[in-house]
């Protein structure tokens, strides 16, 4: 009988008593205060309720069951389709919602809506992908920084192909840390277009100079993309740059003279038709005839094959050295090779010594960026 006496006692009491009374009843079916008959009548009232003419009353009743289970489904479903003010606790917090019911929501839900959703702890990526589908900037910015959602690298990647222009999403997204690296490779490049095809930037630094430095920026972007590539992402991010026509000397040399040997050879084995296995071992032996082979395959002149075998021989002896900090080795390898290719470069080969001076500069500044955070972690 408790239904049916809620229901004569709402016909006369005030809205702040309906609110209170509905308040009850919530916390006693969350808080299992109820013998199960009596639960399944309060259940019974609540479900009135949702029709009180009061968005209060129904509001109160979303905040006392959106973090409960204990509450019936359709009552949930009923509250996640009222007005903003009554549906967004629950669409924050309710843990009846499903994966399905989410990303609908995130299609179909209002603003408000969309941006609760987004905020919601433990999102799962199919919520998380239908607000990365979705036209709402705010949105995406809000799951983004939501570091308990859960977007996978696929949903992450649509993010940015959509949102990248957008100056704030972009810099969330390379916040993060489990950014995909072709992803993080891709935004920074789209960072570099951006900058210099200002108006004020070309303006300020000319036409020849504007271009040098998108390079350097480029540049600068891949290095940084390789010193933190995860393991895993090695074989997707040489794709990547495959695909980007961005599988060049330089990049090697980065890769090799940073002891990514595992991205020299993924980068070779898709250049080449050998297999990475070959690839590792004709590395890994080192020996002239099969790596010169190796990378004439790969598309590239002659001329380099001496400067990358004897950068992975430089490498294999400089990381073998204990007084050698890790963050420096790169860097000393980079300097071995400029000394080498000063001493036994010819003229033809001067654009390599060039190479070596830039990629030199760009590995001192990195050591000494290393060296400084673990100064100021100490």
């Amino acid at each position: 009988m408790l239904a049916h006496h809620f229901v004569k006692w709402c016909e006369t009491a005030s809205t702040a008593e309906r609110c209170a009374g509905v308040a009850l009843l919530a916390d006693a079916v969350t808080e299992q205060k109820f013998l199960p008959k009596e639960t399944r009548e309060a259940e019974a009232a609540l479900l009135f309720a949702l029709d009180d003419i009061s968005p209060r009353v129904r509001r109160t009743m979303a905040v006392h069951v959106a973090a409960s289970e204990r509450v019936p489904r359709q009552l949930v479903l009923s509250l996640v389709k009222d007005v903003d003010d009554v549906a967004t606790p629950v669409i924050a917090q309710s843990p009846l919602l499903t994966g399905a019911d989410l990303a609908s929501l995130a299609r179909t839900g209002s603003r408000a809506a969309r941006l609760a959703l987004a905020r919601r702890a433990g999102l799962p990526d199919e919520a998380c992908r239908a607000l990365a589908h979705g036209d709402d900037a705010d949105a995406a910015r809000e799951m983004v920084c939501n570091r308990q959602a859960a977007p996978s690298a696929d949903t992450l990647r649509i993010a940015a192909q959509r949102f990248g222009g957008d100056g704030r999403i972009r810099e969330l997204l390379l916040e993060r840390g489990d950014l995909p690296a072709d992803v993080r490779h891709g935004l920074l490049h789209y960072l570099s277009d951006s900058l210099t095809q200002s108006n004020l930037v070309t303006g300020l630094l000319g036409a020849e100079r504007t271009e040098r430095l998108r390079m350097e920026v480029q540049d600068r972007a891949i290095s940084a993309v390789i010193e933190e590539l995860a393991p895993e992402d090695v074989v997707e991010f040489s794709q990547h740059l495959r695909a980007q026509g961005a599988l060049t000397v330089a990049v090697l040399l980065k890769a090799v003279c940073s002891g990514r040997i595992d991205l020299f050879a993924a980068a070779l084995s898709l250049l080449t038709d050998h297999s990475e296995r070959r690839v590792r071992a004709i590395i890994a032996e080192a020996r002239e005839p099969a790596f010169a082979a190796l990378v004439r395959s790969a598309g590239f002149p002659p001329a380099v094959v001496p400067l990358l075998l004897a950068a992975i021989r430089v490498w294999k002896d400089a990381s073998g050295q204990d007084e050698i900090d890790a963050a420096d080795v790169a860097a000393s390898v980079i300097q071995r090779l400029v000394g080498r290719q000063r001493h036994e470069g010819t003229a033809a080969e001067a654009a390599l010594l060039d190479l070596l001076e830039i990629l030199s500069s760009e590995t001192q500044r990195s050591a000494m960026r290393h060296r400084l955070e673990r100064h100021l972690a100490a």
